[in-house]
């Protein structure tokens, strides 16, 4: 009986996806400015500029563990929390604390922005 070799061949579907998040992050740091996070800033989301729209996209299609969420504290104030695996607890994000949830989601934005940019 002949023996039978397992040949290692690399998922396509993954390599779309990584070639994919290579151009959108290309594209993102292309259009990232400060008017992109002032307009985050301002809070107005029901319409958004069209690069918004699309970093906005790129934040939430991430994977869970790369998604921060934000978490009201007993004291009013609201942190930021990350994701760990399946089963684990949530970890902080930092020690910053935030007077507001739009400051809080905007510091959310904020390290998003800082992932894409690090990367």
């Amino acid at each position: 009986m002949a023996e039978t070799q397992t040949i290692d061949v690399p998922d396509q579907d993954d390599h779309v996806r990584d070639l994919f998040d290579r151009m959108t992050r290309a594209y993102l740091r292309s259009v990232l400015n400060d008017e992109l996070i002032a307009e985050h800033a301002r809070g107005d989301h029901g319409h958004v500029s069209e690069p918004l729209a699309r970093l906005l996209a790129w934040c939430h299609r991430r994977p869970r563990q790369q998604q921060y969420a934000v978490k009201a504290e007993a004291d009013g104030s609201f942190r930021l929390i990350r994701f760990a695996g399946r089963g684990q607890k949530p970890v902080y994000v930092g020690d910053e604390r935030f007077a507001t949830l739009q400051a809080a989601r905007h510091g959310a934005f904020l390290r998003h922005v800082q992932d894409l940019t690090e990367k």
